[in-house]
């Protein structure tokens, strides 16, 4: 979702499993094509933490226990951080940082959001058709998380006549409902274009 700038990725094995690493400075990019897709990203400027932000709560991961670093520079072997509460540096292998950002060793905040997948609506590309009504938005975040919307149909006769597919939300994600309004506007950007690109109005 970034302004369709070009990377250079590699495949490499972490723990396993196959992912595309981009190897350019100044950000570390991981997409993970398992059978469960993620993304993280983290740019210079950005924080990575201890803890696992898929199975911890925002709260826990606040912990002062836990350790945070503003990341200073990403260099194509190397990443430099600052404590943020010591104001110390650390300097890691940047394959090992990947690694833990890989498997929820550490996380990154979110800030952003890489992918849209949609899915359902069987039958609905033919404006005569019904199919089924429930079309499901899954929204891929740059710290490894998704978030799920469900739609459905909303179709008057007006909007068969002008083959214009619309939308209403039935289910939202609670997480989205609790980001910041930067955040959630960007978050409602991506999933209006995901759903134009298909077809659909909301």
């Amino acid at each position: 979702m970034r302004n369709g700038r070009q990377q250079k990725l590699v495949s490499r094995s972490i723990e396993g499993t196959e992912a595309l690493v981009s190897t350019e400075p100044g950000e570390i990019y991981l997409d993970v094509p398992a059978a469960n897709p993620r993304y993280i990203r983290v740019e210079e400027g950005d924080t990575v933490q201890e803890g696992d932000i898929r199975s911890r709560t925002a709260e826990e991961l606040e912990s002062e226990s836990l350790a945070k670093w503003s990341i200073d520079t990403i260099g194509p072997e190397t990443v430099i951080g600052t404590d943020r509460e010591t104001g110390q540096r650390r300097e890691w292998d940047r394959e090992s940082l990947e690694q833990k950002l890989a498997i929820g060793g550490f996380s990154t905040e979110l800030t952003d959001f890489e992918r849209v997948t949609v899915s359902g609506g069987a039958g609905a590309s033919k404006p005569e058709g019904r199919g089924s009504d429930e079309i499901s938005v899954t929204v891929y975040g740059n710290d490894s998380r998704k978030f799920t919307e469900t739609y459905r149909r909303a179709d008057t006769d007006a909007d068969a006549v002008a083959e214009e597919r619309r939308l209403e939300l039935t289910e939202s994600d609670e997480r989205v409902e609790r980001f910041d309004p930067a955040l959630r506007e960007r978050f409602d950007q991506v999933v209006e274009l995901a759903l134009r690109n298909e077809g659909y109005a909301v």
